[in-house]
């Protein structure tokens, strides 16, 4: 068997997988593209369920929709499998797996508990230092990482801003949410897309109805943190995309929402 059959099994394999999982949530639609005519400068930010997501300008449109799709379709098959806030491990392990299915490549990973110092934690703030950290390993020129790093604090900043995202943002985490939040970045180098992502578990004590922008009890909650990073195979995600497509459908028309930072 050559090389080519071995590449074709190995997408036929992802395929195959894609094609049976089960997606959590109500019929949505597809995400809006983005328009960015300048490059290296910061674009638009992205909620997508219960991640905020955020593309540096010299992202092509394709790249921005191909990063939004497996997101979403990772994270609506994970919220199905696991649904409970118990479950962020395993949660973040399938999320893993299915990005893998879809064409991309966790070069990095962690997850563990967290210990917060102090009284009182945001998760905005929190979610931004993880992703920090995340950015600072990442092996690209440190002009890219300051803006992968700048486009995703300006997406949180905005949503102070944006009403009707950030109410959205809430609904999809309290809703359909399962415990958990990620803020993501994703730019291109040398024909290469990568994406960061931090993520934050939590396991509540209380009924909050905000998650964003406001100071939580460190009693009242235990936090647990995910850090990844991948790599787009294009290869794959070209044979995986419209799987990918016609499994979500309608399934994201209530939870993504694009807006200006």
């Amino acid at each position: 068997m050559n090389v080519h059959s071995v590449e074709d099994c190995a997408v036929a394999e992802c395929i195959h997988r894609l094609e049976n999982y089960e997606l959590d949530g109500a019929e949505v639609m597809r995400p809006r593209s983005f328009s960015v005519p300048v490059v290296n400068e910061p674009g638009k930010g992205s909620i997508v369920g219960e991640g905020i997501l955020s593309f540096t300008g010299n992202l092509s449109e394709q790249n921005r929709e191909d990063v939004q799709h497996a997101f979403l379709f990772a994270s609506l098959v994970a919220n199905k499998k696991f649904p409970y806030e118990y479950q962020g491990k395993e949660w973040y392990y399938q999320f893993l797996e299915v990005m893998t299915h879809a064409g991309w490549l966790p070069t990095s990973k962690y997850y563990n508990d967290m210990n917060i110092s102090g009284n009182t934690v945001r998760m905005d703030q929190l979610v931004l230092e993880i992703l920090g950290s995340v950015v600072a390993g990442l092996a690209v020129p440190g002009s890219a990482s300051v803006l992968m790093l700048k486009v995703a604090g300006d997406a949180i900043t905005a949503l102070k801003k944006r009403e009707t995202a950030l109410t959205l943002y809430e609904r999809n985490m309290l809703e359909h949410g399962v415990g958990g939040m990620a803020a993501g970045t994703c730019t291109e180098v040398n024909g290469e897309v990568t994406m960061a992502l931090g993520t934050v578990r939590f396991i509540r004590k209380n009924t909050a109805k905000q998650v964003l922008f406001m100071d939580w009890d460190s009693r009242e909650v235990k936090l647990y943190r995910g850090d990844s990073v991948f790599r787009k195979v294009p290869y794959i995600v070209e044979q995986t995309r419209d799987t990918i497509r016609a499994k979500l459908g309608l399934n994201a028309k209530t939870k993504i929402e694009d807006y200006d930072i």
